[in-house]
């Protein structure tokens, strides 16, 4: 296990993982540390967890992606890093947008099991809280993915 130590502001070291998780190939690898350092995940959540809710993230992003990386990979592009895109800073607006589509999931899922781990009567208010914490990370996840299709709406409707 490899850790990075960094000092925070409250004096106290944050450790930030330096694993990265494999992804299918198409999708950019996905590290822990980005994400502990992105999304302000407390260094203290085991690393099975956050291993767990990132790899369940990139499943369910690539599922929403496939149709899309069909066809880019019919355009002849091998890797999402292939794909041309604006960039920004020095990182390609696609690349961006996955990872955003990742952390925010994550998070979102991270969200659900803190509630059913945390509910007690103190924790009534809190899973509430944290359902509506999880709502907002799933709706950020979903921006991304169609942002990443190509659809700049923030609207989507389903056929039940």
């Amino acid at each position: 296990l490899k850790e990075l130590i960094v000092m925070g502001f409250t004096g106290r070291p944050t450790s930030y993982l330096e694993t990265v998780l494999q992804n299918s190939g198409f999708f950019p690898d996905i590290s822990l540390g980005d994400y502990q350092r992105m999304y302000g995940v407390p260094a203290d959540f085991m690393q099975e967890k956050v291993e767990h809710l990132l790899r369940l993230a990139m499943l369910d992003v690539n599922d929403n992606l496939q149709e899309q990386q069909t066809t880019w990979q019919e355009e002849g592009y091998s890797t999402l890093a292939e794909v041309p895109a604006e960039l920004i800073g020095d990182k390609s607006r696609l690349l961006v947008q996955y990872q955003r589509a990742v952390f925010a999931l994550a998070t979102a899922m991270a969200f659900r099991q803190f509630a059913t781990v945390t509910r007690r009567e103190v924790g009534e208010h809190q899973a509430a809280q944290s359902l509506e914490t999880e709502q907002m990370y799933r709706a950020e996840s979903d921006r991304a993915v169609r942002r990443l299709r190509g659809i700049s709406t923030n609207i989507t409707a389903e056929i039940i």
